[in-house]
């Protein structure tokens, strides 16, 4: 899991580190603690009680350094909530939000999320971003009515920000996660009519692809990005490479990995 000689070090002699694969294996046991992220490390006291996690990856000095202090108490959320009776930055409280957010206390998230929108200007850049978390959060707890209700409100209140583009490219992910596939094909689709020539266009064509690749209908996929190919030869290099190895990939696909036992 880990490279760094010492993170394995620390893991070693400060920690006692258990390995889950929740990704593919154990399943159950990542629903248990809300993992929605992977890796997701949390760390917890000698009677199996969550003291606090980090979600996604970190320099190796500042990831054990981390550790550390929240076995200290220090920088956890308990620490943060704390600490917040005495500021009235909305910074310190969005942190306090997206801290929830990768927890089980969801509700928690929304809150704190709304007490940034609520301490400052809803329509700023700042409110955007925590009402763009929250539709997210919708959609991962397949709320999916709730989220692209969300996301559309962004649309008409940012709209001509990127904001708004961005939201419509996530309203069609959340039909994908609710299985609605056709619904996302007709959202790309409209947005790709709508913007012609503009990128988000670019986006919701690509996303076709991605859409039939979740669908499994690996014909339709291919079609798909070799299409994007051809309608888009002056695209940015990056996006060009990514639809020839996803078309790659789906003609050369790799073979199966054994199955993992529990």
């Amino acid at each position: 899991m880990f490279v760094d000689p010492k993170v394995i070090e620390f893991f070693t002699k400060e920690m006692i580190l258990v390995q889950v694969n929740g990704d593919r294996v154990d399943t159950a046991l990542a629903g248990q603690y809300c993992v929605a992220a992977f890796p997701t490390l949390v760390l917890m006291d000698k009677d199996g009680k969550e003291i606090d996690r980090v979600a996604g990856y970190l320099p190796p000095e500042e990831f054990m350094q981390t550790f550390r202090d929240y076995t200290k108490g220090v920088g956890t959320i308990a620490d943060l909530v704390a600490k917040s009776k005495d500021s009235t930055s909305r910074e310190y409280s969005l942190q306090i939000a997206e801290r929830y957010k990768y927890t089980c206390d969801k509700a928690a998230a929304e809150q704190w999320y709304n007490k940034v929108i609520a301490a400052g200007d809803p329509l700023d850049s700042l409110s955007g971003e925590c009402r763009s978390s929250i539709a997210d959060m919708y959609s991962r707890a397949k709320r999916f009515d709730d989220a692209i209700a969300a996301y559309r409100k962004i649309i008409a209140d940012f709209e001509g920000k990127q904001i708004a583009d961005d939201s419509r490219q996530a309203i069609g992910y959340v039909y994908v996660r609710a299985k609605k596939y056709d619904d996302a094909i007709a959202e790309f689709k409209q947005i790709a009519a709508t913007f012609k020539g503009k990128q988000p266009a670019t986006d919701a064509d690509m996303n076709v692809g991605y859409v039939y690749r979740s669908m499994k209908d690996t014909a339709k996929a291919i079609a798909a990005y070799e299409y994007w190919l051809t309608i888009y030869p002056q695209a940015d290099s990056s996006d060009i490479a990514y639809a020839k190895k996803q078309i790659d990939r789906l003609k050369n696909p790799p073979a199966p990995k054994p199955e993992e036992k529990k």
